[in-house]
């Protein structure tokens, strides 16, 4: 990746912006920050805290778990069990029919699913955010208007994916969802970072208070590993208490029937975790305080995994045409950025030629935009492969990426 400006080198593969946040993130300052939200007591979905275990494994039996609040995806006959515990249930619709129907259609599906005579049904939608505000975004955002207008008393939850949440979701969260599942699936410390700009992005469009963290547990997909010991789950669990102690909870995907006995244990006491970085490394609580801490100039946070096609709101998977490519740019600082120029470049084993690019007229200050980038030639790779070049010389530069 090339930058033009004030850059900091790679910050999690060259140590988080060179340590500079450290002193913020272990201040006082940034901890009274994190915390300010954690007073309020709105209940979500009824909940005084929401733990879910989400997609557990087969073969493992959830009703195992001691700490569970959330579970899903089930089936609507085993909801009397469940609330007879007072956990919640969800019971699962996928995005592929929904965004493949007409919005009318697609909220008459949510309306009409079975929910097994639920009085307080629950649906877990999977999953939303293709995007970052483009064709199918905006479709999502109005079906989940339209079923809460039919349906007022179905509990929408929606699965988050593809980092930080773009603004037309977000004003969609904000006034008709329940709860908002972020999916969080990382490995090692290098990755956190994904997680802390899903949390800034929430904050930022007031939804934490009913959002949660959904940490990856065990072996993902094909070459995916995400927290795999029990060490370093607890490490993302507190990092999660750490810079999002708003949040109602936290949850986890999958896993391995010892893992997800050490998160049960852990989110026993999930209330009582400390949410001032105690425990945790210092580059993790450095990392914290970069997203969280004072920046005087404007500060942008890039990364090639935070760009995205334009799609074609029909579900079918092709883009709008003509192509445009959508990278979603936060601004940490206290300056406006302007007139930020963006480009894509497949790599030098893939031609190493530009293929899109484009001018972010402004990105506010403690804020995010999205651009649009031109495409004007092919592109070999695909989200997250491909490099990104920012020109923003009055601007400090925070790349990131989760493929090393």
């Amino acid at each position: 990746m090339r930058f033009v400006g004030q850059k900091v080198k790679f910050p999690w593969l060259l140590r988080v912006a060179s340590g500079v946040f450290v002193a913020a993130a272990l201040g006082g300052a940034v901890v009274a920050r994190l915390s300010a939200g954690k007073s309020a007591e709105a209940k979500v979905l009824g909940l005084d805290k929401v733990i879910a275990f989400t997609y557990t494994p087969k073969g493992f039996d959830p009703k195992q778990l001691h700490s569970v609040t959330l579970v899903g995806p089930t089936k609507a006959e085993d909801s009397q069990y469940w609330r007879a515990r007072g956990v919640v249930t969800g019971v699962l619709h996928g995005w592929t029919d929904l965004l493949r129907s007409p919005v009318e259609k697609a909220a008459d599906i949510l309306v009409n699913q079975n929910y097994g005579g639920d009085p307080h049904p629950v649906v877990m939608i999977d999953e939303f955010g293709f995007d970052f505000g483009g064709g199918m975004d905006e479709k999502s955002a109005r079906i989940l208007r339209q079923v809460k207008q039919q349906k007022p008393d179905l509990a929408l939850t929606v699965f988050e994916m593809r980092g930080p949440i773009a603004p037309v979701l977000a004003d969609a969260y904000r006034d008709v969802a329940d709860l908002v599942m972020m999916e969080s699936y990382v490995s090692d410390k290098s990755q956190y970072w994904w997680i802390a700009s899903q949390v800034w992005a929430a904050r930022r469009y007031g939804i934490l208070p009913k959002t949660i963290v959904i940490l990856g547990v065990g072996k993902g997909g094909e070459g995916e590993n995400w927290a795999q010991t029990k060490e370093e789950l607890e490490q993302q669990i507190r990092f999660v208490r750490l810079i999002a102690p708003e949040s109602p909870g936290v949850g986890f995907f999958g896993g391995t029937a010892e893992l997800l006995a050490d998160a049960d244990a852990l989110c026993a006491h999930f209330s009582d975790l400390p949410t001032d970085g105690s425990g945790l490394p210092e580059d993790v609580r450095s990392l914290a305080g970069t997203f969280s801490g004072k920046h005087e100039k404007a500060t942008l946070v890039v990364s090639p995994d935070f760009v995205e096609p334009n799609y074609n709101e029909d579900g079918s998977g092709k883009l709008v045409q003509p192509k445009t490519l959508r990278p979603y740019l936060i601004n940490l600082g206290d300056q406006d950025a302007s007139n930020v120029k963006v480009r894509l470049r497949n790599p030098p084993d893939k031609g190493g030629n530009v293929f899109a690019e484009g001018v972010v007229p402004l990105i506010p200050k403690r804020s995010a935009a999205v651009g649009i980038l031109s495409v004007t030639a092919d592109w070999h790779v695909w989200v997250g492969e491909w490099e990104i070049e920012v020109e923003a010389p009055s601007c400090v530069v925070l790349p990131f990426r989760r493929k090393k």
